[in-house]
């Protein structure tokens, strides 16, 4: 499976990738996300993460300030990786390690994450 996100952005580039998906013996499938789709999107989970954290109820003031304080929110994520898992697993994640679970036949490598499979 290729997951496709933002399709209406990429129309240009989309005939080709089909015109590749339908190969004969090629076993790939394209599933397009919708256009807007938050809850596929852990980048998402961390924008929220970041406003609950740095600038819920603060008045930073100026860019700088907001800057500085995001860098430094986003430069501590690399400490916290159990917590950025937990709080990135996207509904996306979710039914990909469904689908892994009840497919056998779509067994990933073990070197292999399987929501990178999908992404």
């Amino acid at each position: 499976m290729v997951i496709w996100d933002n399709p209406d952005q990429s129309r240009d580039h989309g005939d080709t990738l089909r015109a590749y998906l339908s190969t004969p013996d090629v076993r790939l499938r394209l599933v397009n996300l919708p256009a807007y789709s938050p809850d596929f999107n852990g980048d998402e989970a961390i924008w929220d993460w970041a406003r609950d954290e740095v600038t819920a109820n603060a008045c930073l003031g100026t860019k700088a300030k907001v800057r500085e304080k995001l860098g430094a929110f986003f430069h501590g994520l690399a400490q916290r990786t159990e917590e950025v898992k937990r709080r990135c697993r996207t509904v996306l994640q979710a039914r990909a390690e469904a689908l892994l679970a009840s497919t056998p036949q779509l067994a990933v490598a073990q070197h292999v994450d399987p929501t990178s499979v999908l992404v």
